[in-house]
């Protein structure tokens, strides 16, 4: 169990540290006045970026939850304490890059739009991968493991 929450504790602070690296680069390209840097944020190009991640991020947090959930409810039901916890390693996983993509991407056209309706989409990320954020106690109630199984 400690193995398994590590590896995902390892990937939840690579996608902050990914969010932090894209955001100086992106900050750096904008303070140099890099041509290709900005984006007017009422173009056609600015809308449909913009648009593109607001929908990404309406459907995918709810549904990247929802289906972490029902899988959570069969997991429950395998007998084999190795199975349950590589199938929520790689649901967990799966669920962070979904959520922290949705990050990356609004920190970038924070900078690229400079839009402040991207700041709120990458703020909603960034919340939503809080709630992503792997603990043993999580792991504990939602695979319902016992105390032989810690």
């Amino acid at each position: 169990m400690e193995k398994t929450l590590r590896s995902i504790n390892g990937v939840y602070y690579s996608i902050y540290m990914l969010t932090i690296l894209s955001a100086i680069v992106a900050f750096m390209l904008t303070y140099l006045n890099v041509n290709f840097s900005t984006i007017a944020e009422k173009s056609t190009i600015g809308i449909t970026l913009s648009s593109i991640l607001m929908l990404y991020i309406m459907i995918t947090i709810p549904v990247s939850f929802w289906l972490f959930y029902k899988n959570t409810q069969k997991w429950k039901t395998l007998p084999d304490r190795f199975a349950k916890f590589t199938a929520y390693k790689k649901a967990s996983v799966n669920r962070l890059w979904v959520v922290g993509v949705g990050l990356i991407l609004g920190v970038l056209l924070v900078y690229f739009l400079h839009s402040t309706n991207m700041i709120y989409c990458a703020l909603i990320s960034a919340v939503a991968l809080f709630f992503c954020k792997p603990t043993e106690g999580k792991m504990i109630k939602d695979l319902n493991l016992d105390e032989d199984e810690i």
